[in-house]
């Protein structure tokens, strides 16, 4: 099985939509997309995510199940946690000194019990469970079931599955931390998911009954590069966007 996730393009978050770039990062992921044996494609219902999806859903002539818990993360700007008003942050935006110090934000299933996490973003401890389910659920359509920390197949499982998820930054770290069993503070302040970005984890079945998964690509944004697109600085903070 393949579970491919994508962020939404270059976003413009007063209409909840695409910026002109983004709509055109959207149309160089479709020329890419289009060539992918997909079995599925599920969206975040938010506007952003859905235009990301649409050029990819008329290439394939495929319709996108649009599931509630792909919404973003709610993580609202607060003022940063060194004391400072004059910068805000979100929870995946740390400075590294503050969130290394709890061991809490390296632990896969309880890094949101913090009393960080759990004092200023409230609304987003509350979709946790959610979206670890949600995304269980899911594979569990397809034969993978998960218990404890890895997967059981069932008889009949479609193995060749390639499932296509279009939703958000911190939604991404959720899922796929839940299902590589890492915590999502460590791939939010470790990797860069640019807008239109491909990530993609394959399961990796070498008992017949049982599978973990492996991420294969993080971030990658060959489609851009392909089409001249110039990559988008957001996902990144204080770096700047650099294609080899």
């Amino acid at each position: 099985m393949r579970l491919v996730f994508i962020r939404h393009g270059d976003p413009d978050y007063a209409i909840d939509s695409l910026t002109e770039p983004g709509f055109r990062e959207a149309r160089a992921l479709a020329e890419r997309t289009a060539k992918w044996p997909v079995t599925a494609i599920y969206c975040s219902p938010l506007g952003r995510a859905q235009a990301t999806a649409k050029p990819t859903l008329e290439a394939l002539d495929m319709q996108a199940e649009t599931l509630p818990w792909l919404a973003e993360v709610s993580c609202p700007l607060h003022p940063r946690p060194d004391g400072s008003n004059q910068q805000t942050s979100v929870v995946w935006d740390l400075f590294p000194d503050f969130w290394t110090k709890d061991q809490l934000h390296f632990d896969p299933e309880n890094w949101y019990k913090s009393q960080y996490v759990q004092s200023v973003f409230p609304e987003a401890v509350r979709q946790i469970p959610a979206i670890c389910n949600g995304i269980d659920a899911v594979l569990a359509r397809f034969g993978y079931h998960r218990e404890e920390r890895f997967y059981r197949i069932d008889l009949d499982a479609k193995r060749d599955a390639t499932l296509v998820f279009f939703c958000h930054l911190g939604q991404i770290g959720v899922s796929a931390g839940h299902v590589l069993n890492i915590s999502p503070m460590q791939l939010w302040h470790s990797f860069w998911l640019s807008p239109t970005s491909v990530t993609v984890l394959n399961s990796e079945e070498r008992q017949n009954d049982k599978a973990g998964f492996r991420c294969q690509v993080m971030g990658d944004l060959s489609h851009l590069r392909q089409a001249g697109e110039p990559i988008s600085p957001h996902g990144g903070f204080t770096c700047s966007p650099f294609s080899l």
